[in-house]
């Protein structure tokens, strides 16, 4: 797989960030391995040129999949699971002088799937901690992510933690359960509401009607914002539509620290009854075991 860097001209970017960005890849891909993370191969800066090749041969990328029929509740799950393992990974403390990564740039354009949808992330472009220096005490020098996904509260406050990347990871998980993508040009024409935005308000109403509601006949009250395509699947269990979309809700929460850890997002991906049903399609056998028994872990 080819990547290849836009011109200069057509972004709002300091001289110098891209060719930055790709030697900070460049350096993450031959310090740090998971199988989540893409495989370097080599790459071109050259005349202004630039571009990475990996050692992946893509089926697709989750941007293009999400809005698709085809593109399965199980693989979704594969996908949701195996990105959210990498995000626990990056997250994960690797010493105790190095300060554990923070991806920032996360985008369901930037994940790539095989044809078993085993998903690889494919930009590292805007990453800060571990073995790079804390880019997120440098002033002067606006760094937001990919629009969309962005968690413009943290933003705002100045704030930076691994928590961005759990709302992130939030928004890319209302992506896949609920076929909604985020999409530049709908914006622009105004076309759809976006997906976050429309996620929340149907939270808030969900929480009003409780308020009207008896709590005897709150069980008949489900809140959910995966598509109804999807539910329909014989794979989909319904014992899962109210908590996986209650674990998008927790993802994206407003205050960063409300939102769970990728460690926790792991464990309520695990406990979901077809993930369960279905570890091995899933990869996750040994895991699920170990969630069930968490004192033989």
């Amino acid at each position: 797989m080819v990547k290849m860097w836009e011109i200069l001209e057509k972004y709002n970017f300091e001289r110098g960030d891209n060719e930055r960005r790709l030697m900070d890849e460049i350096m993450l891909l031959r310090h740090e391995m998971h199988p989540g993370m893409v495989k370097l191969y080599g790459y071109c800066n050259e005349n202004h040129n630039l571009g990475a090749v990996y050692e992946f041969n893509p089926f697709d990328s989750v941007f293009n999949l999400i809005p698709k029929d085809g593109f399965t509740w199980l693989q979704r799950m594969k996908v949701a699971l195996g990105f959210a393992s990498l995000l626990k990974f990056m997250h994960a403390p690797k010493c105790s002088f190095y300060k554990p990564y923070i991806v920032r740039n996360l985008d369901c354009a930037h994940i790539v799937v095989d044809e078993d949808y085993n998903p690889k992330l494919c930009d590292f472009g805007l990453i800060t901690g571990g073995i790079f220096p804390d880019r997120t005490i440098y002033i002067g020098h606006l760094v937001l992510g990919s629009y969309g996904y962005i968690d413009v509260d943290s933003f705002y406050q100045s704030s930076s933690s691994d928590k961005q990347d759990v709302f992130a990871f939030g928004v890319i998980l209302l992506n896949l359960v609920s076929k909604r993508v985020y999409n530049a040009d709908d914006t622009i024409r105004r076309k759809e509401v976006d997906v976050v935005d429309w996620a929340l308000e149907k939270y808030n109403k969900f929480l009003k009607l409780l308020d009207k509601t008896s709590e005897s006949e709150w069980k008949n009250i489900i809140f959910s914002v995966v598509d109804q395509n999807i539910v329909a699947e014989s794979d989909f269990e319904a014992a899962d539509e109210e908590k996986i979309s209650e674990l998008v809700i927790d993802c994206i929460r407003g205050k960063p620290d409300e939102r769970p850890t990728m460690k926790q997002v792991i464990k309520s991906l695990l406990k979901l009854k077809s993930v369960k049903k279905n570890a091995d399609f899933l990869g996750v056998t040994k895991r699920v075991r170990t969630c069930a028994n968490p004192k033989s872990a």
